[in-house]
C-alpha cells in the first residue's frame, strides 16, 4: 500500500504536559489539518477546546485520543504523517 499524501505535524508536537502548551500546539496542529485538503470531513473542533484535566484525565490524555482519531483518518485514506 503506497502513501498518497504527505502532511507535516509531527514537528508541532510537545513534550510539555500543561494545558497552554498542550492547547497551542493541538491549534497548530488543526491549522494544518484545515488547510489540508487531504483532511477535508476530518473534524478539528475538539483540537481546539481541550479540557484542562481533572483527577482522572490529563490534558494530554485528551489530546493523545484525538491524534489516534487523526492518525486512524491518515490511515484509512493513505496519508502519511510527518
Amino acid at each position: 500500500m503506497g502513501w498518497l499524501h504527505r502532511v507535516k505535524v509531527r514537528h508541532l508536537f510537545t513534550r510539555e504536559e500543561d494545558w497552554g502548551s498542550i492547547q497551542a500546539a493541538m491549534n497548530a496542529i488543526a491549522d494544518i489539518l484545515e488547510s489540508s485538503p487531504c483532511f477535508m470531513g476530518f473534524d478539528t473542533s475538539d483540537f481546539r477546546d481541550i479540557p484542562r484535566g481533572d483527577h482522572v484525565f490529563r490534558p494530554a490524555d485528551y489530546a493523545n485520543k484525538l491524534l489516534d482519531s487523526m492518525y486512524d483518518f491518515a490511515d484509512k485514506y493513505r496519508i502519511w504523517i510527518e
